[in-house]
């Protein structure tokens, strides 16, 4: 399901207020201070506790219904959605879950989905994936090898080449996934900047097999890649 996010209320002290109303209610959201069986806050009291106009309010609620945490029904008002209901690959919701959750139990969720995506998105690219697609994914690659010569930061890098590995995998749903992996890389990078380097050669070994049509090496590159990353990651976390 693709992102909703409406029309930007332009730039300045009207749109960070904007952002920190939709963040604040968003993360209350979350961590369940409000929640279905409690009313929603009326627009009023919202205003005065923000400071903000109507139609900043208004926006907001639009904001976050777009991601699906809350519902406007003419008679019965508004009312915060079941977790169910949230888009769960809407960047501002993975990172309001993320800082509500224990950091070990978030990525351990993420990387569960990537493990289950994105080794099969590595196998179809090997098929699938054009000339021109594969040449996007070897550029993204030279882009990270020289931020890893340079030391400077590669997440942008690393994010462009497994995102054109979805692209390359000609599925459009895969491409819905890239928030989770921009999300994760994010992470990855804030915990720690060594990372990257350690697994630049595991990600070669991803590019030279999509390049060779071997889907299967693709694909457990991929998933060996993951694995590493995850125990490292975890590792981290929990020292």
């Amino acid at each position: 399901m693709a992102q909703q996010i409406p029309a930007p209320l332009g730039r300045g002290p009207k749109r960070n207020l904007f952002t920190h109303v939709v963040a604040s209610l968003g993360l209350r959201i979350i961590k369940g201070e409000l929640n279905p069986a409690l009313p929603f806050p009326k627009e009023a009291d919202l205003g005065a506790e923000f400071g903000a106009s109507r139609s900043v309010i208004r926006e907001a609620v639009k904001s976050l219904a777009a991601r699906g945490l809350i519902a406007s029904q003419t008679r019965t008002g508004i009312r915060v959605l079941e977790p169910i209901n949230w888009n769960l690959l809407d960047a501002e919701v993975l990172n309001w879950r993320y800082s509500t959750m224990p950091q070990a139990e978030f990525y351990g969720e993420l990387f569960e989905i990537r493990l289950l995506i994105e080794p099969e998105a590595a196998r179809l690219a090997a098929i699938r994936g054009s000339t021109a697609e594969i040449a996007i994914i070897e550029k993204a690659f030279a882009a990270m090898s020289e931020a890893a010569r340079t030391g400077t930061s590669g997440v942008a890098a690393d994010l462009a080449f497994h995102r054109a590995i979805l692209a390359a995998a000609h599925n459009a749903l895969l491409l819905q996934m890239g928030n989770l992996i921009a999300v994760g890389l994010d992470i990855a990078h804030r915990l720690s900047s060594e990372s990257f380097a350690v697994f630049l050669p595991m990600h070669q070994r991803v590019l030279d097999a999509i390049i060779a049509r071997d889907s299967d090496a693709a694909g457990n590159a991929m998933r060996h890649l993951l694995s590493e990353t995850r125990e490292f990651m975890s590792r981290l976390i929990w020292a």
